[in-house]
């Protein structure tokens, strides 16, 4: 529970939290009378240049603890980092009081998403009672922020929702009772699938009790504007199908459907905003339950542009899911930019870890500008080279395409070069491997807690807005 206030008067069983970055901060705190003692206390602090946090109990009215943020070494942390290291031990019930005007959002940012809990399924629930003290000049920014802060959470809540609860047919519900205001929403339903012959989507899906859905969001500003298509995938549950999955890694296999919900986060969060670009989002949705009729290992599959795929491995369903789309939206309409995104290889999470997405392919302009955006920036990206070896290495000896190059492990950029083939106008392009930054399976971090990440969120919109 949020709540916004413009002093501390009306405030009542909390506790006051609150970022010193010099000696000048203290005058702040100056109208709460601090005792000399506790004064003196906050001064040592500041002259020993130590990072800390301090708690001073039962010092004011109505609030039970005063905790002091010292961020005084900032060559040794970002503020994001500093404040995720100790938001995180403050009590459920704080108030928010910023050093200054500019501090504000990234506090609040870290406050409520560095501490985020996903208790829907829980008997008890502990949730959080947070008041933020803001001043009127401020209240629009921070307004908006916490809007984008909602959509975040709403693409993490439902990134936690078990699979059950949340098959195709519940994905597009859910989409329609978001409520757009400017958005269009476009559903192509199972027979429109079937009759426009996107056969690796219908391959992929083949033949789960939950049939497959695609999802077109558009956000026409003009049509005189240039138009930006961003294509993800979502599926249910990644067996792998007859190249089943290790026993260790299939608990996690959910996680294939976490960048879809943070696709709706995104576009929620364009539909309130001034762009100078259209963007549309076209999301394909098939659950992949093993069955009698799965597709196989050496299949050969034709896709919607009439170019066979030889099968190598089950579990590059993404790849065919994408290339059939990427081929449909080639073919039936005038693109400007192509953006893929999808959390696609281990390569990634052995380079550099999950802090990075790497970012590759032919449209310099939006590789330049997410690289910029990533110096100053939570949200980090890495550019991986692009050549035309990787694509001729597509190439099958007995279809069009191989669905895996066995034995080229430059595992992300393959993937990429793959759905290159099925963009039939040489439009623009840009490639995302999300792996591993979508969906955090090993330390909180910063913004990101142990769960989705909601990545590209805050730095897409971000994108579209300047462009």
């Amino acid at each position: 529970m949020i709540k916004i206030y413009e002093n501390l008067k009306t405030i009542k069983q909390s506790n006051l939290f609150y970022v010193i970055e010099s000696e000048e901060c203290i005058e702040n705190l100056s109208f709460l009378n601090l005792e000399k003692a506790l004064l003196d206390k906050i001064t040592k602090t500041i002259k020993e240049k130590e990072n800390t946090l301090l708690q001073f109990f039962q010092w004011w009215n109505n609030f039970e603890s005063l905790f002091i943020a010292f961020y005084l070494d900032k060559d040794k942390k970002t503020l994001t980092e500093f404040l995720w290291e100790n938001v995180t031990k403050l009590p459920n019930k704080f108030t928010i009081l910023s050093n200054n005007k500019e501090n504000l959002l990234s506090i609040v940012d870290n406050c409520l998403l560095s501490r985020y809990k996903f208790q829907q399924y829980l008997t008890e629930k502990k949730e959080d009672e947070i008041n933020i003290i803001c001043e009127k000049e401020i209240r629009q920014k921070l307004d908006d922020r916490l809007e984008t802060i909602n959509n975040i959470i709403l693409a993490r809540d439902l990134w936690e929702t078990p699979t059950c609860d949340l098959y195709p047919e519940l994905f597009i519900n859910k989409a329609k009772s978001l409520k757009f205001r400017k958005t269009k929403i476009k559903i192509l339903t199972p027979r429109d699938i079937q009759k426009q012959w996107l056969g690796l989507l219908w391959a992929v899906w083949k033949w789960s009790i939950n049939k497959p859905f695609m999802l077109v969001l558009e956000r026409i500003v003009n049509r005189k504007y240039p138009t930006i298509w961003i294509v993800w995938k979502w599926i249910v549950f990644d067996t792998w199908w007859i190249n089943l999955k290790p026993e260790q890694w299939l608990y996690l296999m959910k996680d294939d459907m976490s960048w879809a919900w943070a696709v709706l986060a995104l576009m929620k969060e364009l539909d309130r905003k001034n762009l100078n670009v259209n963007i549309v989002a076209c999301i394909p949705l098939a659950e992949n339950s093993i069955s009698w009729e799965a597709y196989r290992p050496s299949d050969i599959l034709k896709a919607y542009n009439w170019k066979t795929v030889n099968v190598i491995n089950t579990d590059a369903e993404w790849r065919l899911i994408l290339a059939d789309w990427v081929s449909y939206l080639s073919r039936n309409y005038k693109l400007d930019r192509v953006i893929t995104i999808a959390t696609l290889t281990w390569a990634c999470l052995y380079a550099i870890w999950y802090r990075y997405a790497w970012i590759m392919w032919t449209d310099k302009e939006i590789i330049d500008k997410l690289l910029s955006y990533s110096k100053e920036n939570f949200e980090k990206y890495h550019e991986l080279p692009f050549e035309k070896y990787y694509i001729e290495k597509t190439k099958s000896k007995i279809a069009d395409y191989d669905n895996l190059t066995e034995w080229i492990y430059a595992w992300a950029t393959m993937w990429g070069a793959f759905i290159y083939n099925f963009l039939e106008n040489n439009e623009k392009y840009t490639h995302i491997d999300i792996a591993w930054v979508a969906n955090n399976n090993f330390e909180p971090y910063g913004l990101y807690t142990k769960t989705s990440t909601w990545f590209w969120v805050d730095s897409l919109s971000n994108l579209f807005l300047n462009m």
